[in-house]
């Protein structure tokens, strides 16, 4: 079998690419494979197009559309900026002298339980006694469920 290109001289092989033969002169080894001269432009053409085609697939376009709507509503039926907080020394002071009379809890708006120190003598001074002592550690809230200050 002779080289395709030089028909006197013995083939030392046959390109992978178009499967004929050809001398030592006209085959280029890549990576232990054999390639004529003519087809090695056409192997480095599609590896770089084979390269593209991957590096195209590992990078996936990303679009990020943020369609979130705040939707919180006051159910409180108040606003919370515009009702002042209530001071944790006063209501000590009116527990403390006016207790007996649910004073306190009128003062931070707890007017239910107002009316029924008021009607017991503050729970017969059980209920004063432990506001009291609720409020000194801080654990006493308004209507609103907000802490004294």
């Amino acid at each position: 079998m002779n080289c395709t290109n030089h028909e006197q001289t013995a083939a030392a092989g046959t390109c992978v690419y178009c499967g004929k033969p050809f001398c030592a002169d006209c085959l280029v080894e890549v990576k232990g494979r054999m390639y004529c001269k003519a087809d090695i432009g056409n192997v480095l053409d599609e590896a770089k197009s084979a390269a593209a085609a991957t590096q195209a697939q590992a990078q996936p376009a990303i679009n990020i559309v943020n369609t979130n709507a705040n939707t919180n509503t006051n159910t409180m039926g108040y606003d919370a900026y515009q009702i002042p907080l209530k001071s944790k020394i006063t209501a000590l002071l009116l527990c403390f002298f006016l207790g007996g009379l649910g004073v306190h809890r009128f003062y931070v708006g707890k007017i239910g339980t107002g009316i029924l120190y008021f009607c017991t003598l503050g729970l017969f001074g059980f209920g004063v006694f432990f506001d009291f002592i609720f409020i000194l550690i801080g654990v006493f809230k308004d209507q609103y469920g907000r802490k004294l200050v």
